[in-house]
């Protein structure tokens, strides 16, 4: 199975030129343009060695090394800086990272086949293969020989660090087994009281004295206790008594204050409710008042637009001039938010016609009634008669009826001849057609009524 080399550089040509390169060593080859796009690869993958270009978009080269260097997954897989740079401040720098080498871009093919052998990629056969096919050059690498040297002394020096840690650790474990050895004996170890070279022998005397003066101590001891025991009890007795009279104060306090209390709660509930009444008898007042005012200018609207309440002989009842009627009416409600309907009622007069040529009938003069060749008409013409509205009328009254959000609603009532505001004549005998037609004019119509909903 082939070995796997890594090309990250954002250069295309300095990737295809390597890419041929290491191809020539029998070696699978991906690369990449980015450091990133290096670190996600090595995810999932394990190349056996990574050429790494120093300055990238986004993260360099140096950082990209850093960051495989501390991931113990991919810390073991040799890097080569793969750039243009130079100098041995640099390569100390590259190193110190963690980077094996610095390899220049103008390399010659011999050079990474040298590379490719001291981190043993490729063996030392295909190496020599490579250098006697390789075209003969004057130049050497000093810094792929010290590339070599460096790499040995690397890891003889490596070799001795681990073993020197290693037997630190040694050391330290066992120091650790002889403390917990230790204190675990000395807390197991059961303490033996130390005895006394000569037990002392007993002076009779002494004792029997001493006897003597501890009885004396203990009686006198006795009673001083009965003294203070009874003298703690008489405290006892009068805290006691002390604390029932200090409880009958307080709670006569108690109820003296509960009954205050309860009576300024009284007190302050009676002169709240009169305060509630007076407000509420006052709201009562406010409203009845606005009621009022609200009653008497829907009256006044209502009396205004009744003040040309007539219509002539031959005019449409509902015509363009009551429209402006209608309309200045309707403004002036909804300046005071009203909601209700507005009834308008036509009436229709029955007047003494007399023919008169083209024009048909005409209201007649200078004619008693008697000689007038028509009087009124019939209660279905004066129905229809009282529906007719001009089309600008009719427009209104259907739009506005139609709106959703319009608080104020339109009725049209045609009571034709059949409520006459007044009488006429019960007979023709002696009435002339002028004084006839002047009722006629008074009963020909239109009356407007707003009714709120509340």
């Amino acid at each position: 199975m082939n070995k796997t080399a890594l090309i990250v550089d954002d250069s295309r040509s300095a990737r295809v030129v390597l890419k041929r390169v290491l191809e020539t060593h029998e070696l699978d080859v991906d690369t990449t343009e980015s450091a990133e796009a290096a670190l996600d690869y090595l995810i999932d993958n394990r190349p056996d060695v990574i050429f790494m270009d120093h300055l990238m978009p986004g993260m360099d080269g140096f950082e990209a090394v850093s960051a495989i260097k501390k991931n113990p997954e991919t810390a073991t897989i040799p890097i080569m800086m793969y750039t243009s740079k130079k100098g041995e401040v640099y390569v100390g720098q590259a190193r110190a990272l963690g980077a094996v080498g610095v390899l220049p871009k103008e390399v010659a093919p011999v050079e990474v086949s040298k590379v490719l052998a001291s981190l043993h990629i490729i063996g030392d056969e295909k190496q020599q293969q490579i250098g006697e096919h390789a075209p003969a050059t004057n130049e050497t690498s000093d810094e792929f020989a010290a590339l070599e040297a460096s790499d040995q002394n690397l890891r003889i020096l490596i070799q001795d660090l681990f073993e020197q840690q290693r037997a630190i650790i040694h050391r330290d474990i066992l120091d650790s087994y002889e403390v917990i050895s230790t204190r675990i004996a000395d807390e197991i170890r059961p303490s033996t009281p130390e005895e006394p070279d000569e037990l002392p022998i007993p002076d009779k005397k002494a004792s029997s004295g001493f006897t003597r003066v501890a009885a004396v101590v203990l009686a006198v001891s006795t009673i001083i206790f009965a003294l203070l025991y009874w003298e703690r009890e008489q405290n006892w007795r009068e805290i006691q008594v002390q604390n029932v009279e200090l409880q009958r104060t307080l709670e006569s306090q108690r109820l003296s204050n509960a009954e205050e209390l309860q009576r300024a709660l009284e007190t302050q509930r009676i002169s709240d409710a009169e305060d509630s009444l007076q407000a509420l008898e006052q709201i009562g007042d406010i409203q009845q008042s606005l009621n009022t005012m609200y009653a008497v200018t829907i009256s006044s609207l209502e009396w205004g637009a009744n003040q040309a309440a007539e219509y002539h002989y031959g005019d449409q009842p509902l015509g363009d001039d009551r429209l402006k009627i209608v309309e200045q009416l309707t403004a002036q409600l909804q300046a005071i938010s009203f909601a209700g309907v507005v009834r308008i009622e036509t009436h229709v007069a029955n007047y003494c016609l007399k023919v008169s040529g083209a024009d048909g009938y005409v209201p007649a003069k200078n004619l008693m009634v008697v000689d007038c060749d028509r009087i009124g008409i019939t209660p279905e013409e004066a129905y229809n008669l009282g529906l007719g509205q001009s089309i600008a009328f009719a427009n209104f009254i259907r739009l506005a009826n139609q709106r959703p959000d319009s608080q104020i609603r339109y009725e049209i009532v045609s009571l034709g001849n059949t409520d006459p505001l007044l009488d006429y004549p019960v007979t023709t005998d002696g009435v002339s057609a002028s004084v006839w037609n002047r009722i006629a004019a008074v009963n020909n119509r239109v009356v407007i009524s707003v009714n709120p909903d509340n």
